[in-house]
């Protein structure tokens, strides 16, 4: 190649021949699918929720106590202009209640148009696991047949999936209001 050969023909040259004497790129193996779920704590229990379920996570806001309302029901809060019912999911799952912790956060879902904020012990924080890592539960914790259908299975560990939405939509939450 002379010096006086155009520097596109010249960079073109030294491109074939980097690429002729390179080393051969690894090879691409099949991507995993992955999901992320918010993983939680319920009193010594762990569970994940599908981050899609959950919309913000948030410290134990002010609430004012509703009358004739469950004992699982907190009360409701002002979000940002929006009243926001709050229920401490242990009292509604019955398992006791959620002891006060600075640790403690309300998870905001959505129940259709309207929030509903959940007090849980403590987000553990963001989770990302691979599609196939979830199976059917065998065995349903307690209380929880309906919402608990899933888990996913680590190495070290399995989490229980708590399904918030069929939470959400269940009876329990409905029956708000003591009799």
């Amino acid at each position: 190649m002379s010096a006086d050969a155009p520097a596109f023909v010249r960079l073109r040259a030294l491109e074939r021949l980097a690429l002729a004497r390179a080393a051969g790129l690894p090879r691409r193996e099949a991507l995993t699918r992955h999901w992320t779920a918010l993983a939680f704590r319920l009193g010594d229990e762990t569970f994940v929720s599908p981050l899609d379920h959950v919309a913000e996570i948030l410290p134990m806001p002010a609430v004012t106590r509703l009358p004739l309302a469950q004992p699982w029901v907190l009360g409701v809060a002002n979000l940002r202009g929006e009243l926001t019912p709050i229920i401490d999911m242990m009292g509604l799952l019955g398992r006791g209640r959620v002891s006060p912790d600075p640790r403690a956060r309300v998870l905001v879902s959505r129940r259709e148009a309207w929030p509903l904020g959940l007090l849980v012990s403590e987000s553990l924080g963001l989770r990302h696991f691979q599609v196939e890592a979830r199976r059917p539960l065998e065995q349903p914790p307690p209380g929880l047949d309906g919402y608990v259908l899933e888990e996913v299975v680590e190495p070290w560990r399995s989490w229980k999936i708590l399904d918030l939405q069929r939470l959400l939509h269940g009876e329990d939450v409905l029956r708000t209001a003591l009799q």
